[in-house]
């Protein structure tokens, strides 16, 4: 269990994962299983895989950042980040899992350990109960858009946001609670451009569930971020929006 929550301990969870995956089995499957996707559209799939091993592999990339500005030697580290980062190549998704595996050494992992309890302590762990208690409300507020009369705009806007919400749990995993931070900083900004759209629904059920879904995002992820700049920055906000629901 790692004493620090950061990028290099959510990338070490991940990566652990892989060990004892059969080295015939295709890279795209293994990344697909590790990442809970069902799919069998093999492009949108590919597509779907891809994605998240960009978000991997800009974690690396704020390893190696972070790692460069503690003053420890790059040699202890470096070799260990490359490696991880040809694991992650997209290139190699036709083949089969030898050709990852090959990177994923033991001591890569030790290495990744010792920058995970080096680098800070960036966040709490959010529950599963809290996630599936989100991902459930996003499922309402679907349900509810099913037999909407909202105006189009509104109803556009509102599944806009139900992909950023849920777009934002997928992420989650591997960049943290600053991912659910930008999806509402990027939800606040659209409900402030439309507010007075969102003023004249704001007595139905659709709106209402949309405030209810972005309180719950804020508690959240205020709860979890520990740097003290992010602290309570949901709350203020929705304090300013609030009485929009």
């Amino acid at each position: 269990m790692p004493k620090h929550t950061n990028s290099a301990s959510r990338l070490n969870s991940l990566l652990t994962k892989t060990f004892g995956e059969p080295d015939a089995v295709p890279v795209i499957e293994v990344w697909a299983k590790i990442f809970g996707i069902v799919e069998e559209n093999k492009n949108k799939k590919a597509a779907l895989v891809s994605e998240r091993l960009r978000w991997m592999y800009r974690e690396t990339e704020n390893i190696h950042k972070q790692m460069r500005a503690t003053g420890y030697s790059d040699h202890l580290y470096a070799t260990a980040i490359t490696d991880i980062e040809h694991a992650l190549s997209t290139m190699i998704l036709p083949g089969t899992w030898n050709q990852a595996r090959q990177y994923l050494k033991r001591e890569t992992i030790l290495a990744l350990d010792f920058c995970s309890e080096i680098l800070p302590d960036e966040e709490s762990q959010v529950s599963d109960e809290d996630i599936a208690d989100i991902r459930m409300l996003v499922i309402e507020l679907s349900e509810l858009l099913q037999s909407s009369e909202l105006p189009p705009r509104l109803i556009e806007l509102i599944r806009h946001h139900i992909d950023l919400i849920n777009g934002a749990l997928d992420e989650y995993p591997i960049s943290g609670a600053k991912t659910l931070r930008e999806a509402g900083r990027t939800g606040l900004g659209e409900l402030i451009e439309i507010e007075e759209a969102v003023k004249a629904s704001s007595t139905t059920p659709e709106i209402s569930k949309l405030g209810e879904v972005w309180k719950k995002v804020n508690a959240v992820v205020d709860t979890a971020l520990k740097i003290e700049k992010f602290a309570q920055l949901g709350q203020r906000a929705w304090s300013v929006i609030g009485p929009l629901f």
